[in-house]
């Protein structure tokens, strides 16, 4: 390669990467190279900024090769599949904190607490895959993607414990078994009705019925359990129940292949969205825009549509940064 850049365009500064991890991709393809190394050197010693973010993003790259292939959501592509000039396409404006969040993902994608699902669980679903499920006594759930549930039907009893995820359940009502659905630390007593149960992170765990009545009581405290009718919904975050109105016409309207949001962060929409994505990752970058409420419906059948549009609706832009990560910023 010449000092003039040649047919590259090279000879415009400009045409060199910014960020640390532009370079790094760069230099996986590009490492004998004098001219691609001396600019390297120029950029990375012009700021000691850059030789930190630089070693930040080496650390970073070593992490996520560290972690076995089926770990990942899918196989993470060398870096050599992106070939010269394609590179800066891929990646305008994702630096340093992108790449330590996706490493931070990976790394939280543990074996243990996975096994341990699957091994208490009766039945389990996984990305893409909602299953329905004709209970012993003629009842019915559907277990939304990457969910599961353990079931105790012997002796009389009627309990299901919801493990992991979402499930809509339709119930028949016998008053002398009572059903009842464990998710976290609340207990869901049907008194016949429809009604759909959501476990969230941090225990937190939401009740919607559509139709009939339920009874919601939190395990650890003494409080008198709360009953609940066809357009409500109740919210346990912490030791506090909140209830809310809903429309019960949307209550588990996921198992047509609809999401609705009401004033909904974008992160917690992506994150709905996620479950229903073939392969890899959406990620929404940005403090600011993870936070944003939306209200809107997506299609669940079609993921990566719903991601664009949830993105032009915030200003924003999907960047594919490569076939397994998919970045929404501004």
């Amino acid at each position: 390669m010449s000092g003039d850049g040649g047919g590259d365009g090279r000879g415009d500064l400009s045409a060199w990467p910014r960020r640390a991890v532009e370079w790094h991709i760069l230099l996986r393809e590009e490492d004998d190279d004098p001219e691609v190394v001396k600019h390297f050197e120029m950029w990375r010693a012009a700021d000691p900024a850059r030789d930190a973010e630089w070693r930040q993003v080496v650390r970073t790259m070593g992490l996520l090769r560290a972690i076995p292939d089926d770990a990942l959501p899918v196989p993470v592509p060398t870096m050599r599949t992106y070939r010269r000039k394609r590179w800066r396409r891929r990646l305008p404006g994702i630096g340093l904190s992108v790449l330590a969040s996706v490493a931070a993902a990976a790394v939280a994608i543990l074996i243990g607490p996975e096994m341990m699902v699957r091994w208490q669980a009766d039945y389990a679903t996984g990305r893409q895959e909602t299953r329905m499920l004709e209970l012993a006594d003629g009842s019915r759930a559907v277990l939304a993607p990457e969910s599961a549930v353990a079931l105790d039907f012997l002796d009389g009893h009627r309990h299901v414990r919801l493990l992991r995820g979402e499930a809509l359940f339709t119930v028949r009502h016998d008053a002398a078994r009572p059903f009842s659905v464990l998710a976290g630390r609340l207990t869901v007593t049907d008194v016949g009705t429809v009604f759909d149960v959501r476990l969230g992170g941090g225990h937190e765990a939401t009740v919607a019925v559509r139709e009939g009545r339920v009874s919601v009581q939190e395990n650890g405290l003494r409080e008198p359990a709360v009953f609940l009718g066809a357009g409500q919904a109740a919210t346990l975050r912490g030791i506090h129940l909140a209830t809310q109105a809903v429309d019960p016409d949307e209550v588990g309207l996921w198992s047509t292949g609809i999401f609705v949001a009401h004033d909904l962060p974008v992160a917690e929409i992506v994150a709905a969205l996620q479950a229903y994505v073939p392969r890899g990752r959406l990620f929404v970058y940005g403090a600011e825009l993870r936070v944003e409420r939306v209200t809107g419906t997506y299609p669940l059948d079609e993921p990566d549509q719903a991601f664009e549009t949830l993105a032009r609706g915030q200003k924003a832009h999907v960047m594919h940064v490569t076939p397994w990560l998919a970045v929404m910023s501004r």
